[in-house]
């Protein structure tokens, strides 16, 4: 959302496309290792914890940075930048592999979904990746098309310093969930 409304709608997508890399491989994970996955808490919990540094940076960046001004005139750089990100932030998301992990026990025993055959575990990979680049492509399209609404309603205040405080505010709950809510 934040480039888009800085006006770089193709920036947006590209990170979108680097966040459908961690979906392939931790529905892959989950399909083929959930047994062994949920043995290792330990690597669950790294995670966990990984993405407090990386919201928190994130945040802080944000807040230093200077404004981008507006426009979709994006340089190779900048695209690399783009998509590494939204496959650095996806790959650090602790809420995937549990996630295609419950997908995959609830859907188990129903006769529409029985993932036998190869092609049948190809079909379920594939689908979440691009299923996650159609649902951020949706918000991207969404975010362009009330841009003015949005930057009317935020131009109080500056976009890098709004994602900021987000970032950090996400850090602080990812934070506090892992130091009050109950270890199962």
């Amino acid at each position: 959302m934040q480039n888009v409304l800085e006006g770089r709608r193709k920036g947006a997508l590209l990170i979108g496309v680097g966040v459908c890399i961690p979906e392939f491989i931790y529905s892959a994970f989950a399909l083929f290792a959930s047994a062994w996955l949920l043995q290792k808490a330990t690597l669950l919990k790294i995670l966990e914890w990984g993405v407090v540094p990386v919201l928190l940076g994130m945040g802080i960046f944000n807040l230093v940075r200077k404004k981008i001004p507006a426009g979709d005139d994006t340089t190779p750089k900048q695209e690399a930048t783009d998509f590494l990100k939204g496959m650095f932030i996806s790959f650090l998301n602790p809420q995937l592999l549990p996630y295609w992990l419950m997908i995959l026990v609830m859907l188990n025993g129903y006769a529409f979904f029985r993932i036998t055959t190869m092609l049948d575990k190809i079909g379920f990979i594939a689908g979440t990746g691009f299923g996650e680049f159609i649902l951020i492509s949706a918000v991207v399209a969404v975010t362009h098309r009330y841009r003015e609404f949005f930057l009317n309603k935020l131009k109080k205040w500056s976009l890098n310093v709004i994602f900021g405080w987000l970032f950090i505010l996400l850090a602080a709950l990812q934070s506090a969930k892992l130091f009050f809510m109950p270890k199962k």
